[in-house]
């Protein structure tokens, strides 16, 4: 009886310490993808801050991640139209499927008119809603320029 008891204490401690391991590592999980959403929006929002600033005759072919620790997202780019250029309201949205259900993550850019070469699921530009959507999913690499003001972006 006493060994039965000792097997049931030890057994009940390694079964609290592997729950607590796996708790820390999904925490970490989600760090780590936030981290790297982070990065991926604050990163397309200064490709096109360069190209706007650049000004007109800039284009630059550059690749996105593929996928953020083996989860695709896409980049939803907000903001284009008739706003004043000079104003940083234009937003870079990054939306991934995290542990819990959908995750987000934004950074500011500036507010420019965008011109889009659709191209299959890649890159869209759907007739309800002010964005851009980009799908890591379909492609990773993007050519964007300045021309007259207008940042196009196209597949690279």
């Amino acid at each position: 009886m006493e060994l039965m008891s000792y097997a049931a204490f030890f057994l009940l401690i390694l079964v609290a310490t592997i729950a607590i391991f796996f708790q820390t590592q999904s925490q970490e999980t989600t760090r780590a993808e936030n981290a790297y959403a982070q990065e991926i929006a604050y990163g397309f929002a200064d490709h096109i801050r360069t190209a706007f600033i650049a000004g007109s005759g800039f284009s630059e072919n550059f690749t996105i991640q593929p996928s953020i620790l083996g989860k695709p997202y896409r980049i939803l780019v907000s903001g284009y139209g008739a706003s004043p250029a000079s104003v940083e309201t234009g937003i870079v949205y990054v939306e991934w499927q995290g542990p819990g259900g959908n995750a987000s993550f934004s950074a500011p850019t500036v507010t420019a008119a965008y011109g889009v070469t659709t191209y299959g699921q890649f890159i869209t530009r759907p007739l309800s809603g002010n964005f851009i959507v980009i799908d890591s999913e379909y492609g990773q690499r993007l050519l964007m320029n300045n021309t007259n003001g207008v940042i196009r972006i196209s597949k690279g």
